[in-house]
C-alpha cells in the first residue's frame, strides 16, 4: 500500500465508512445504449487495473490489500424516476472496504432512451486524473477496441514509493517540515455555529466562476510578477482566510499529482499527498511583494512535498484536536488542464452534478478551468459550522479581491481587504469579545 491509501483506510476506520472519501461520477446517457457492452467495458477496466479489484482487511490493526481475481465485476441495473432519487439512494449507501470493491457502478434507468451511470469511487482507489484515464478506457471498450493494460499496477508504484522514501532522504523530508510547521495555528474564521467537539463530515458547496477575461488579468499579473496562475490564486484565498480570521499567519493545505513519470500516465490509483503551504501576512506588504512571499514559499514546499502528510502530521502534531482536520483547515487546489470529455461511441453523453457527499475541512475552495477559459470554482465548507448565506459572502470576498489585486498589485492587502464586508457569522461578536485576551480578533 502506499501512504496516501495507508492514509486513507486509517481515516475510514476512524469515521465507520463515511462518506467523506467517496468521489461519485454520474454520466446521463440519451440514445441506444447496449448496456452489455457498457457492463463489458467497465469490467475490462477492472480487470486491467488491480487497484479496482482490491479489498482492504485489518490484521492486527494494520491494513493488508486482498486482490481479487479479475473476471467478478457485475453493472447493478435498476430504474429511478430522476437522477435525485438515485442519487439519494445511492450515495447514502456507504462501501466497506473489507468485503467490497472500491469502485461500484450502478445504471438507473431514468426514461425510455436516458440512463444515468453512477460511479462511486473510494479515493483509496483514484484521483482526479485516474478519471480521465477511465472514461478513456470506458469509451474505448465500450466500441470494442482492444484496450492495453497499463505497463505498470498501483502496487508496483506504491513498492517503488516505499523504497524511494526510506532512511537518509525520509529524514531530510521529515525535518524541513517540522521546521516549516512548527507553531503553526488552527484557522478560526468567524462562525454561524460553535465548533462540535468531533468533526462530522456534514457539508456543502457554493458554487461560482471566475470570467474568462479576469482570469487573463490573474494571467498578466502573474507574468508581470514572476509568479504563476496558482500562486496568485492561491495568495488571494489567504489573503481573505487572513483578513477574516484576523491572523497574519496563514496555513492551507493542497493536494499535489505525484505523476512525474510516463510509465504512470494510464495508471489508475490515488498519485496524491496533500502539503501544507504556510505564508506570513504581516509587515503591511503589498500585493506584490505578498505575491513574492507565496512564491517562494510555495516554491521551496514544492520541493518537499514527496513527504507523506500522514507522517508529517505525526512529526509536528503533538496532540490530535478531534474537532478539526490536522495542521491546516483550509484547502486551495486549481486544475489547470481542461478534463476529457465524456464519451460514449455515437450516444449523447454528459456530465451530471452529483451531491457533495462530504468534506474534511472547515472551507476547500477548487478551481478548475474550463475550456472557454473561465474558471469554474467550488467552496465546499462544513455546515457544522457556517450557514450557506456566509460562504456566498465568502466567495464575493474573494471575487471582489481578486479585482482588486489585479487592478492594483502595488497597493497594500489591507488596504485592499479592509474595502470587504465581513462574514455574517454569528460567531463574530463572541470571537471579538476574546480579543482581548491577547488572542487575535477578527478584522
Amino acid at each position: 500500500m502506499s501512504f496516501a491509501q495507508r492514509r486513507l483506510w486509517f481515516l475510514d476506520q476512524l469515521s465507520g465508512g463515511s462518506a467523506e472519501s467517496l468521489l461519485p461520477l454520474a454520466l446521463r446517457i440519451r440514445g441506444a445504449l447496449d448496456a452489455a457492452a457498457l457492463e463489458r467495458s467497465l469490467a475490462g477496466i477492472v480487470d486491467r487495473h488491480e487497484v479496482l479489484r482490491t479489498r482492504f482487511t485489518a490484521v492486527d490493526g494494520e491494513p493488508v490489500p486482498v486482490v481479487d481475481p479479475a473476471g467478478r465485476t457485475r453493472l447493478a441495473r435498476t430504474q429511478a424516476g430522476s437522477t435525485e432519487e438515485l442519487f439519494d439512494r445511492e450515495l447514502a449507501r456507504p462501501l466497506d472496504l473489507a468485503t467490497e470493491h472500491p469502485m461500484r457502478a450502478t445504471l438507473a434507468r431514468i426514461g425510455a432512451d436516458e440512463h444515468v451511470l453512477l460511479l462511486v469511487v473510494h479515493h483509496i482507489a483514484v484521483d482526479g486524473w485516474s478519471w480521465d484515464v477511465l472514461l478513456r478506457e470506458l469509451d474505448a471498450g465500450y466500441r470494442g477496441e482492444a484496450v492495453d493494460a497499463p505497463p505498470l499496477q498501483y502496487t508496483d508504484v506504491a513498492r517503488t514509493e516505499a523504497e524511494r522514501l526510506s532512511g537518509p532522504r525520509m529524514e531530510r523530508l521529515l525535518g524541513y517540515w517540522r521546521q516549516r510547521l512548527a507553531g503553526v495555528a488552527p484557522l478560526a474564521l468567524p462562525a454561524d455555529r460553535p465548533r462540535p467537539a468531533f468533526w462530522d463530515g456534514s457539508g456543502d458547496v457554493v458554487r461560482f466562476e471566475l470570467p474568462a477575461e479576469l482570469v487573463a488579468e490573474v494571467d498578466r499579473v502573474a507574468r508581470e510578477q514572476r509568479a504563476t496562475r496558482y500562486m496568485l490564486l492561491l495568495a488571494v484565498y489567504q489573503t481573505l482566510l487572513g483578513h477574516y480570521s484576523g491572523r497574519h499567519d496563514i496555513a492551507v493545505c493542497t493536494t499535489l499529482a505525484e505523476r512525474g513519470r510516463a510509465e504512470v500516465a494510464d495508471v489508475i490509483g490515488p498519485f496524491v499527498n496533500t502539503i501544507v503551504l504556510r505564508t506570513d501576512l504581516s509587515g503591511d506588504p503589498t500585493f506584490a511583494e505578498l505575491l513574492g512571499r507565496v512564491r517562494a514559499g510555495a516554491l521551496r514546499d514544492f520541493s518537499h512535498s514527496e513527504a507523506p502528510f500522514d507522517r508529517v502530521v505525526g512529526e509536528v502534531v503533538t496532540e490530535r484536536d478531534l474537532s478539526r482536520h490536522p495542521l491546516a483547515q483550509a484547502s486551495f487546489t486549481l486544475l489547470n488542464t481542461v478534463p476529457a470529455a465524456a464519451r460514449l461511441d455515437d450516444l449523447d453523453v454528459g456530465l451530471v452534478r452529483t451531491p457533495l457527499t462530504g468534506t474534511p475541512l472547515d472551507v476547500f475552495l477548487d478551481l478548475s478551468l474550463r475550456a472557454n477559459g473561465d474558471i469554474a470554482a467550488r467552496l465546499q465548507f462544513s455546515t457544522a459550522l457556517f450557514d450557506r448565506s456566509t460562504m456566498v459572502r465568502f466567495t464575493e470576498g474573494y471575487l471582489e479581491l481578486l479585482r482588486a489585486v489585479t487592478a492594483s498589485p502595488g497597493t497594500p492587502v489591507a488596504e485592499l481587504a479592509g474595502r470587504l464586508e465581513p462574514l455574517p457569522g454569528k460567531e463574530r461578536a463572541r470571537l471579538l469579545a476574546t480579543a482581548g485576551s491577547g488572542r487575535p480578533a477578527p478584522a
